[in-house]
């Protein structure tokens, strides 16, 4: 955070004194509680494909690719954590089992995605954040908009009209894209790294094609992906950071309050506590409710911070008011 306090006025900067112990004991990574965890994803969404196949009905395809979404929008999650050294305590277990079972899958490089996040974290909300520029150049990130425009935005979302804009922001955490080593944010992606991919990727859809269920295993773990990235978690990225005020630490990032279906489908892993993620980013997913708890005592916290009720109630900041409606103006979080 130094270096972004030095390109911020006097006061931005949320004090973190009277916090140091509570963050030490709740920075502790729990390596069997994760281990478990990664263990069930990937139980559930094999054991929701197999019924699939197995019943070969429309209605029952759709209801596994719900269940089989749901788990990779935890992988997701999962793999934010990795890329904070948070899935695992031990930095090579974490990178190897973060690259294996959680970013490969979904088409990612923990190393690349961490490249990148770090600069986010470093610069967050200013210019030398790709994260933020990539916010202002894109007109789906512009806000606030009509409510007949933020419905057309949802629409071409759900229908992979916009897909194009997130693959081609995301192409930088993807070792395909990335083999000829552009070394972005100074980061040299290694010539091991990248054939560590190669042979994931030869053994992983090697297994899949010779299987006599291709087909069915290439649809219930590719689509689920298009849909989840391009709907869900574009919902969650666009609310952690669109539309805030940025005059302060404070209100540069929201956290949301979700519902229990926005923890399925959008947020799970505690995910949502964005501001105390990017507060104290060394606090695991499991401890970031107790700290949100914690801080929600201090009288500056509870008066600064920015906290929406709800993913419904994000869409709903980022819409004017009646009055105004009808604007559809660029973001200016500055």
């Amino acid at each position: 955070m130094e270096e972004i306090a030095k390109e911020r006025p006097p006061g931005y900067r949320y004090s973190r004194r009277g916090t140091l112990a509570l963050i030490r004991e709740l920075s502790v990574i729990d390596n069997r509680r994760n281990a478990l965890l990664l263990i069930l994803q990937w139980a559930i969404a094999i054991g929701a494909g197999a019924v699939a196949i197995q019943v070969d009905r429309v209605p029952v395809y759709l209801l596994a690719g719900l269940v089989i979404g749901s788990r990779i929008q935890c992988l997701a999650v999962m793999m934010h954590d990795a890329c904070h050294g948070m899935l695992f305590s031990n930095r090579r277990v974490n990178d190897l089992i973060g690259d294996i079972f959680v970013a490969y899958p979904l088409g990612f490089s923990i190393h690349l995605y961490r490249a990148n996040h770090l600069f986010h974290h470093r610069y967050t909300n200013t210019m030398r954040d790709r994260d933020y520029r990539v916010q202002r150049r894109d007109p789906d990130q512009h806000f606030p908009k009509s409510p007949a425009a933020m419905a057309w935005l949802l629409v071409r979302s759900v229908t992979g009209l916009n897909f194009y804009r997130m693959a081609r922001d995301s192409r930088i955490w993807a070792p395909f894209a990335n083999f000829h080593n552009p070394g972005r944010f100074d980061y040299d992606y290694s010539l091991g790294l990248r054939i560590r991919y190669v042979v994931w990727a030869i053994f992983f859809y090697g297994l899949i094609l010779w299987s006599p269920w291709r087909w069915q295993i290439l649809g219930l773990l590719l689509i689920p992906q298009f849909i989840w990235a391009n709907v869900f978690n574009r919902i969650r990225a666009i609310a952690e950071h669109n539309g805030v005020a940025d005059e302060q630490e404070l209100n540069g990032t929201r956290t949301i309050i979700p519902t229990w279906l926005e923890r399925f489908l959008i947020a799970p892993l505690n995910v949502s506590y964005h501001l105390e993620h990017h507060l104290f980013p060394s606090v695991p997913w499991p401890n970031l409710r107790r700290l949100h708890i914690h801080l929600m005592t201090d009288p500056a916290y509870v008066a600064g911070a920015h906290i929406t009720q709800g993913y419904w109630g994000v869409i709903r900041e980022l819409m004017p008011p009646p009055a105004s409606a009808g604007a559809d103006l660029p973001a200016t979080p500055s």
